[in-house]
Parts: structure tokens; C-alpha cells; sequence
């Protein structure tokens, strides 16, 4: 699990620093931060491949203010891993298209691991031969280096945004399409993929299917005719063209994409990125309340909680809905509010650890009753108690 992750002058997240949870949602106003935390993770998913090249690092740079404000071209990150009780600690530091990796033992010394320089075809090597305060040493994990450790969690990581609408309509059968979409528009190709390539995967969604929404058994996939004047032939051209359903074992009928609620087809793309055949361990999502209806976001909330324990799997979410919210008022350790200051730089703030406990405490002080932010906690939060709106 990603237990903390710091980050310096990355877009408007100029220094802050998260401890996560296994479920976490942030929450704030538009343009306050909250996606630029989730691309910040893309983009350390990227360093742990080796994948940055030139271009992106002066593609953030000339996007970020504070480079600009500061003369600097330098960011870093730091992250804490925890595997089976073990933590590990990485630091990556950046400036000028190359970047440094160390890892920061437990008494926080730090040991350069590798040295990447993007503006050249080369892969990052592995160094002993520059260490801080400590004696040289590989740090490694079961023979490899710790950055292999990084590279396998933050690997398949995307930042999805399924969008049920996409689903209604008919999609071509395309090739290479064993990793769902951000929006999840193709879905119905890859359980095309999945139901030939990978059947295992397929029966795992249709029984996970079936457990949330009893009377569906299976999924179907049906060829459809697009005709030449249709904006999908336009699009694709002459594919084959399949339409998503699920089978009602109940009534003996296939309900089609056009007829199931927008609750279904999310509970089924979601389904679908857990079961890839590679899935990420850390899930993000972004405004999982976009095209369901406001009756059906406890169920679609309540279902990512029960995710989290069957696959074992992180999430982090981003929200504008107080209905979401209220999901949420047991754990307000969970809840992370981002505000940005006078100069433009995202400030974040934990529900717990930053508002609820001070309060408690300037309570206790002054003997006054303590407030009770959890309650109604979408209502504390539209009206600015909270913190995290518009100014």
C-alpha cells in the first residue's frame, strides 16, 4: 500500500505531503489541486519505468508557476511502500531532464540508486559509488533493487474516469485492447479480448457481476450492423462492431447497454480494471459520481469499499459531491481537503488530523462541547465549514 507521498513544485502542488489510507478521497474546489495530485502519481509511475523524455520535463516545467517564480527546474517526490508489515522509502529528485533515485533507510540515510538521464538513449544504471551518510550498499529486495519494488506497484497505474454514457453505444473490435480506457469506452472490446484471450479474467467479472446484481448471470456480446452514414463508421471505418448486455437469468432476457442504469455499467467497468490481466495495485478515480444518478452513489461508493477488500487493492478518488462525502464520516482520516493559498499553491489539509483534532483540543481547553464535523459532513463542507470550496 502507498502509505505517504510528498511532493515539491510539481504543477501548482509546490510542497505537500499525504498519509494515505487504503480508501481516500480528496476534495476541494476546481483548479485546486486535487487531479494535479493524481497526475503527480502518473508521472511517478512513468519515472519508475524509465519513460520521461526531454520534452515532458520542459512540458511540466514551462506549465509550473513556481519553477518559473523560483528559477528552478527542480521537483521531487518521496514515497513510502508498506508490503507485509516491510516499509520502503523512495526518493527521486529532479532537475534539468535527469533525475535521482535513492532510497531513504528507516534513521532517514539516504543511498543513490541509479541516475537517469532522459535527453539520451539510455537505460538507468545502479550506483554504489555515491552515498549519503551511509556505508556503500546496493539496497535490494530479495536480490533486486528496491526500485524494481516501486516499478512493479506503480506499473498499469492510470487515472480513470468511466463514463457510462460511453458504454450505451456500440464499439469496433480493435486490436491490442487488454488494458481498459481511462473513460472505459472500450469496454466491449476488451471483454472481447478477455473472453477469448483471457477467460479466466471474464468468468472472474461475470461472477463478480453476479454477486453485486444477483439477476445477472452473464455478459453479452452481440455483432451489430453500423451502416456507412453512421458517425461510428465514420470514426472507425469498416469493423466489425459489437453491443454490450447482460443477461437477466430471472426473466430470460438480455437487457442491452441503451437499457441498464448508469449504476450497472460503472459497477461493470470497474469490474473490468480490477480484472485485467494486469490490474493496478492503486487505483484512481476521478469524480466517481459523474453520470450516476444521486440515488445510486451509495451503492457504487459502497461497492469500491468492498473492492478495496476483495482485491486488495488502494483507492484514491476525487469528488465533487457531498452525497459522496457522507460515505466517508467514518473514516475522516480518509478525507484530505485541498485549498490553494494567495500565490497559487495547493494547500491540503487531513479531516481528521488537521481540523477535527484541533478543534477537539481548543475545546477541551476552553471547555466547550466538541464539534460534531462528521455529521452531516456534506452539509459542513457546501456551506465552508470544512474548509475546501470556492472563495
Amino acid at each position: 500500500m502507498l502509505q505517504k507521498v510528498s511532493i515539491q513544485n510539481f504543477k501548482s502542488l509546490k510542497d505537500v505531503t499525504l498519509e494515505l489510507q487504503k480508501v481516500n478521497l480528496l476534495i476541494g474546489p476546481n483548479n485546486s489541486g486535487k487531479s494535479n495530485f493524481l497526475k503527480a502519481l502518473e508521472f511517478l509511475k512513468l519515472l519508475s519505468l524509465n519513460e520521461p523524455t526531454t520534452n515532458y520535463f520542459q512540458t511540466i516545467t514551462k506549465r509550473n508557476d513556481f519553477f518559473c517564480k523560483s528559477k528552478t527546474s527542480k521537483m521531487s517526490f518521496g514515497c513510502t511502500l508498506t508490503e507485509e508489515e516491510e516499509e520502503y522509502n523512495m526518493l527521486i529528485s529532479i532537475e534539468d531532464g535527469k533525475y535521482e533515485t535513492y532510497n531513504v533507510d528507516r534513521y532517514g540515510y539516504e543511498t543513490l540508486l541509479g541516475i537517469h538521464h532522459s535527453d539520451v538513449n539510455k537505460h538507468a544504471f545502479w550506483s554504489e559509488d555515491k552515498v549519503i551518510n551511509n556505508p556503500p550498499r546496493l539496497i535490494t529486495m530479495d536480490g533486486f533493487p528496491i526500485q524494481y519494488f516501486f516499478k512493479g506497484f506503480f506499473n498499469n497505474l492510470s487515472i480513470y474516469k468511466p463514463d457510462p454514457n460511453k458504454l450505451q453505444k456500440p464499439f469496433p473490435i480493435l486490436p491490442n485492447q487488454s488494458i481498459v480506457n481511462s473513460d472505459a469506452s472500450n469496454l466491449v472490446a476488451f471483454l472481447d479480448i478477455l473472453q477469448g484471450r483471457y477467460r479466466d479474467n471474464f468468468v472472474a467479472i461475470e461472477n463478480d457481476l453476479n454477486k453485486c446484481i444477483p439477476e445477472f448471470s452473464r455478459i453479452e456480446l452481440d455483432p451489430v450492423e453500423i451502416k456507412k452514414d453512421d458517425d461510428l463508421f465514420k470514426i472507425y471505418g469498416d469493423k466489425t462492431f459489437k453491443r454490450l448486455g447482460l443477461f437477466d437469468n430471472v426473466n430470460k432476457i438480455t437487457y442491452w447497454a441503451d437499457e441498464l442504469s448508469e449504476g450497472t455499467l460503472y459497477f461493470l467497468a470497474l469490474l473490468c480494471i480490477v480484472h485485467q490481466p494486469n490490474p493496478p495495485k492503486l487505483l484512481l478515480l476521478e469524480e466517481p459520481e459523474k453520470g450516476i444518478h444521486p440515488r445510486r452513489i451509495k451503492e457504487v461508493i459502497d461497492f469500491i469499499f468492498q473492492l478495496t477488500e476483495d482485491k486488495d487493492i488502494q483507492v484514491i478518488m476525487t469528488t465533487h459531491s457531498e452525497r459522496v462525502l457522507d460515505e466517508f464520516e467514518d473514516i475522516p482520516e480518509a478525507i484530505f481537503i485541498f485549498d490553494k493559498d494567495e500565490e497559487g499553491a495547493t494547500q491540503v489539509k487531513n479531516l481528521l488530523k488537521d481540523v477535527i483534532e484541533p478543534s477537539n483540543k481548543l475545546m477541551e481547553e476552553n471547555n466547550a462541547p466538541k464539534i460534531k464535523f462528521v455529521e452531516s459532513l456534506g452539509s459542513h463542507w457546501v456551506t465552508g465549514f470544512i474548509g475546501g470550496v470556492p472563495k
